[in-house]
């Protein structure tokens, strides 16, 4: 355990010295949490009983979550091009260890980016929260999923650009096939069967309950238990694939 967490203040460190992804991860998703909420003020009535913002949270806050991916993935690639990883794989670690290091430091990257877009948009904006504890737990449940998909999608890259492009182009997937770009009441039939599929559905679904629709702990088990099984399945497959060089990644 102690090798995990030396890896995980490590990780830290490094990815809070990188100032583009702290504007991604924490600024980004406040901006724009103003600004669709400020293009949409008059599409929500009070009898609707949630605002612009509140709905504007709910979707755009996982752009901060996916730019703690996309920098966590970057991270491991610069280590594999650069060599570092071998230097870390010549001490007494296993590359389970190596990977729950960095998982850990993307789950407390995620929770830091969910806390701070909570915070600012709930001063700012008066952001609704029917239960602090069920958000709580969804922000827990998204930072293992994200976490999980960030190791998996790790596998893949083996150059800093490569890790930008894969990150983002599967963020943006996502983000179509769940009803953040766009409500998924308008998508064809198809599509909103897909979406079924995607965790990040669940997630955004879960939010949306712990917000303002209001609904029971009984309600959030089906999508937290999705998350957190997606976060878990592909941190298991990232241990399987894992690879200490480039040349085998």
């Amino acid at each position: 355990m102690k090798e995990i967490i030396t890896l995980t203040r490590k990780d830290l460190q490094l990815l809070f010295l990188d100032k583009t992804s702290i504007i991604v991860t924490f600024a980004l998703p406040v901006v724009l949490v103003a600004l669709i909420g400020s293009v949409f003020a008059g599409s929500f009535p009070p009898s609707s009983g949630i605002t612009s913002y509140d709905y504007a949270f709910s979707k755009v806050m996982f752009w901060g979550l996916f730019g703690g991916v996309a920098s966590s993935v970057a991270s491991l690639a610069i280590e594999k091009h650069s060599g570092t990883i071998i230097r870390i794989q010549l001490a007494p670690v296993r590359k389970f260890q190596v990977l729950a290091g960095k998982a850990l430091a993307c789950i407390s990257v995620i929770l830091i980016s969910s806390f701070v877009t909570w915070t600012f948009t709930s001063v700012l904006f008066g952001i609704k929260t029917a239960s602090l504890l069920n958000m709580i737990l969804i922000c827990f449940s998204n930072a293992v999923f994200f976490a999980g998909l960030m190791t998996f999608l790790a596998n893949f890259v083996s150059t800093e650009r490569a890790a930008g492009a894969l990150s983002w182009s599967v963020a943006q997937l996502l983000a179509c096939f769940s009803g953040i770009m766009f409500p998924v009441m308008i998508m064809p039939s198809w599509m909103k069967t897909a979406t079924n599929f995607n965790p990040v559905t669940w997630a955004v679904k879960a939010m949306e309950i712990a917000l303002w629709t209001g609904g029971t702990f009984h309600e959030l088990v089906l999508p937290v238990s999705i998350t957190l099984g997606a976060g878990l399945f592909f941190f298991a497959c990232s241990v399987y694939l894992f690879r200490w060089t480039t040349q085998n990644a």
